[in-house]
């Protein structure tokens, strides 16, 4: 039988002591994607920051076990979860654009990400972001990669984002809202992006959105949470088509549908 990718079993995390999230158990296979959906404050992104040792010093796992290819994570100390950054695990932010740093170029940053899990010949970076840059339909990769964040649009530094969280080829991607703070034209261009991805590596990706839309289009499965509990859980399809609850029936009313594309 295969090893799951990811496990969440019987999860809460608490902040400065409250319960925001209760109960989890979550399973996603090796190049799967799963979507997380649920309006804002219903712990879907408290989830991932835990998986990635995120949640700051008021957040704290108080039970359950989050296990990444069999290795229970929450076990790990600092040095060993920056390890599993980057080369397992990725991270897509909300808002790229805000993380990264604004004084240096885009290429120095992802020559910095490289060189940090010891990858320092700039040359192999470069040729490296390039292709993956040309693997998401932009040909411009050296103007990218010589410019500031600043210089680049919001959609533009999501790209970068995807690009950033991808140049170790992770197993794992974690994608934190990673259309909200885009228009409907773009956010359809990134969603697809991070398909691509899926389909060049095998990467499995856990999307974490309020928009049903999104997760409809790219997941296999989704978990759909309502104040910090799941409250359902399946098959993209079987959810969408039967959804069993009145909260998921009112976010699939207010999904705005992304149309399928195919690249010649």
């Amino acid at each position: 039988m295969q090893q799951p990718l990811l496990e969440f079993k019987n999860v809460e995390i608490s902040y400065d002591g409250e319960p925001t999230v209760r109960g989890i158990n979550l399973t996603m296979q090796p190049g799967e994607i799963l979507g997380i959906v649920g309006e804002s404050g219903s712990g879907k992104s408290t989830l991932i920051r835990a998986a990635m040792g995120l949640l700051g010093p008021d957040g704290l796992v108080n039970r359950g076990e989050i296990v990444y290819k069999g290795q229970p994570v929450l076990d790990l100390d600092d040095e060993a979860l920056r390890m599993l950054r980057g080369p397992e695990m990725g991270m897509i932010f909300q808002n790229c654009g805000s993380a990264l740093c604004p004084i240096r170029t885009i290429g120095e940053q992802l020559y910095e990400t490289m060189a940090q899990h010891g990858i320092s010949d700039r040359q192999l970076v470069q040729e490296k972001a390039t292709a993956l840059f040309e693997k998401i339909h932009l040909s411009d990769a050296e103007r990218i990669l010589k410019s500031y964040p600043f210089e680049l649009s919001g959609g533009m530094n999501q790209r970068v984002g995807i690009v950033m969280a991808m140049l170790l080829e992770p197993e794992l991607l974690f994608a934190d809202e990673p259309t909200s703070a885009l228009d409907v034209t773009v956010q359809a261009q990134v969603v697809r992006e991070m398909m691509v991805m899926r389909e060049a590596f095998g990467t499995g990706i856990v999307v974490v959105t309020h928009n049903i839309g999104v997760v409809s289009f790219m997941a296999d499965t989704v978990a759909v949470m309502c104040k910090g509990k799941l409250v359902e859980y399946g098959k993209t399809r079987e959810v969408i088509d039967h959804p069993q609850q009145d909260y998921t029936r009112q976010l699939i009313a207010a999904m705005p549908r992304i149309k399928k594309v195919r690249h010649e």
